[in-house]
């Protein structure tokens, strides 16, 4: 009867020792992109969280997500799309909901700064566009974001980035298109880690 109270407390240290290790093993865990917004998380429970920036090639991004609702070739957009292998700059279009839709870059059409030697068919970024209008006015991005502006040819946005490569892309005025108004959010981003973009 001893032997058997003894080992039991054997068994209960052990097991307080291996759920110690666990649960201080799980405060360490580190997602890619650990500032996401409130209401705005959607890389822990996506799909494509096992595709990496720079590392995940354009047939992994087929496997996880399956085929696009629409593929685009923006170096000839005007065109029907070619294939993967013969695509000079492809994006990827893939419809997550009524609420969202998703635009995949590679390396040959990404616009943040990559190494130089990343080959061209490597996935750049999975950007989340809203199909409705998203007011971001009353968001107050954390102290961890610094913010730029950015004014193109048919849009102005303020770009706020973590350096994770987390980027929230949000308009500056209104848009000649859509009738995003200043508030209105552009995209979310998931990319390469960055210290600036």
């Amino acid at each position: 009867m001893e032997s058997n109270s003894g080992m039991r407390r054997l068994i209960s240290v052990v097991g307080m020792v291996l759920f110690g290790f666990g649960a201080m093993s799980g405060q360490n865990y580190s997602p890619r992109y650990p500032n996401e917004l409130p209401r705005y998380n959607f890389y822990s429970s996506a799909k494509w969280r096992s595709l990496e920036p720079l590392v995940s090639t354009i047939d992994d991004v087929r496997k996880v997500m399956g085929s696009p609702d629409d593929a685009n070739d923006n170096a000839s957009f005007s065109e029907s799309y070619p294939g993967d292998a013969v695509a000079q700059k492809p994006v990827f279009t893939y419809r997550l909901n009524n609420d969202w839709e998703i635009l995949v870059y590679f390396v040959s059409s990404c616009s943040w700064k990559v190494p130089r030697d990343v080959p061209s068919n490597r996935l750049c970024s999975v950007e989340l566009i809203p199909r409705k209008h998203v007011s971001f006015r009353a968001i107050q991005f954390p102290d961890v974001f610094k913010r730029r502006h950015i004014a193109a040819v048919d849009a102005r946005w303020d770009e706020y980035f973590d350096g994770t490569g987390l980027r929230y892309e949000v308009y500056t005025a209104k848009t000649p298109y859509g009738g995003d108004v200043p508030g209105d959010l552009n995209r979310i981003a998931y990319g390469p880690a960055e210290s600036e973009p």
